[in-house]
């Protein structure tokens, strides 16, 4: 839902074109994929607010016209895959069709797809709705009305440009926020300078039934007036108030999906590791029992005849595998039965079907067969089910030692009580640290040679507690978000 500019001031409306170069367009929409721009040049001749332009040079043509020709050649293009690269039909939006330039409702519908797309093309992090005791509070909006008082709050000191829509694959309600600053009159006499300067589109992620508001990374003024835009106008309570609180210590996660499922409205949130059965709904057992007894391995080995011809280093080998998968997965195959982790919200009356574009410019989504290809990334046997690409833990454990504190002033007890700790970080980094430390853990059966042994691994580096950070104090495992 993007705001008319007829409804109030400093709203620019759907249809207004930025001033930006070719290349600049170019870099943009070679970003998305071939299915998704043949998409798009599909979508846009259907909208008002799209259509393709009449220039000079296609005066022969009306606009209804015009746009049917748009409508044959992406069917064209889309039996060709071969003569018509993705080079070629970028050009031809550009230089073709849209050659006056793209305007701010097809900007953000390319942005918004870019979410499909690329999944881990932006950094996220997460903000959560507390009370006057402290206690999270499930966000609940009414989107219609808290884009109009975000909108108009943010009119007061930018002139702006909102779009939402919802994401196809997860439910979660997408607010693309873009503010403009007027450039002084006497910098330039060049018309083609743009008039307005914009700054980085910042992205609201609100899930269904969580206490969480999933947001773009940043600490500037344009970030830091969009939450508190944000926080004063969510839905109060006058004699319980609601506040926003956004952790300094929290680490940027560049993943959508792993977002939603740590923080969202996915069961797996809080059942991951070895925990992840649980979630699942594919296990009968107690998770603190011994590996080796794990009911599921029982049943493999009950079911299952192992073949004579493996020698004893392959039986090992599979063994160790299989206990990792338990410590780092919950299953021996370290496959999941749910093809879903989340919980959809489906309206009723509604069929959900799976589809893999964003560029509805309301909350009403319509129905395609189109699969979700775009949004899958690539996966191995040791993916995480939530990628995080930074871990930091504060390990604290006592130092033995034999001196006795008499006639200690009590003042000093703390600073005692503080040096008595060993402290030591310990900071991973990489696409997926948990997966990481899973592969190491597969590398040898010899114990003298292992790096990580998967039955002794802390629980806290298997991605079992989902968080990123937290304080190891005497093995035991505290979050710091």
């Amino acid at each position: 839902m993007a705001k008319n500019g007829k409804e109030r001031q400093n709203v620019l409306p759907n249809t207004y074109i930025p001033v930006l170069p070719k290349k600049v367009l170019n870099n943009i929409l070679a970003r998305l994929t071939r299915p998704s721009l043949l998409e798009l040049m599909s979508i846009w001749p259907k909208l008002l607010n799209t259509q393709p332009h009449l220039d000079k040079g296609q005066n022969k043509y009306k606009q209804k016209e015009l746009n049917k020709k748009v409508l044959r050649e992406v069917n064209e293009i889309k039996h060709a895959t071969s003569k018509y690269p993705k080079r070629k039909i970028i050009d031809k939006l550009l230089f073709e069709y849209w050659s006056n330039g793209l305007n701010l409702l097809q900007l953000s519908q390319v942005d918004c797809q870019l979410l499909v797309d690329r999944p881990n093309a932006y950094y996220w992090i997460l903000s959560t709705v507390r009370d006057m005791d402290n206690k999270e509070v499930p966000v609940l909006l009414n989107p219609k009305t808290f884009l109009d008082l975000l909108a108009k709050e943010l009119n007061l000191l930018y002139m702006t440009y909102i779009y939402v829509c919802r994401h196809p694959v997860f439910p979660l309600i997408i607010v693309r926020i873009q503010v403009f600053d007027l450039q002084p009159i006497n910098t330039s006499n060049n018309v083609n300078r743009p008039h307005i300067s914009s700054h980085r589109p910042y992205f609201l992620a609100i899930p269904m039934n969580s206490p969480h508001i999933i947001h773009s990374t940043g600490n500037d003024i344009v970030a830091k007036t969009v939450l508190q835009a944000v926080e004063r106008n969510i839905h109060q309570n006058p004699r319980n108030i609601l506040r926003l609180e956004t952790s300094s210590n929290q680490k940027p996660i560049r993943s959508l999906e792993s977002m939603h499922i740590l923080h969202g409205n996915s069961r797996f949130g809080n059942s991951l590791g070895i925990w992840t059965p649980y979630a699942d709904a594919t296990v009968d057992m107690f998770p603190l029992g011994p590996l080796e007894n794990h009911s599921l391995l029982q049943e493999k080995n009950n079911s299952e005849n192992q073949d004579e011809e493996d020698n004893n280093d392959d039986a090992d080998m599979k063994k160790l595998k299989e206990l990792a998968n338990l410590r780092f997965k919950g299953s021996i195959n370290g496959k999941l039965k749910s093809e879903k982790l989340f919980d959809d919200i489906i309206r009723p009356g509604k069929l959900k079907k799976t589809k893999n574009r964003m560029y509805d410019s309301n909350l009403d989504s319509s129905d395609d067969d189109e699969g979700t290809t775009g949004f899958k990334t690539s996966r191995n046997e040791f993916t995480s089910v939530a990628p995080i690409q930074y871990s930091e833990f504060l390990i604290k454990d006592e130092i033995n030692t034999n001196a006795k504190g008499e006639n200690v002033n009590p003042m000093d007890q703390n600073e005692m009580d503080d040096d008595k700790f060993s402290l030591i970080t310990m900071k991973l980094t990489g696409l997926d640290v948990f997966a990481g430390l899973h592969e190491i853990s597969t590398k040898t059966t010899n114990k003298s040679d292992m790096i990580i042994d998967p039955t002794t691994i802390p629980c806290w580096l298997t991605g079992e507690e989902g968080a990123s950070c937290g304080i190891i104090k005497e093995g035991k495992f505290s979050k710091t978000l």
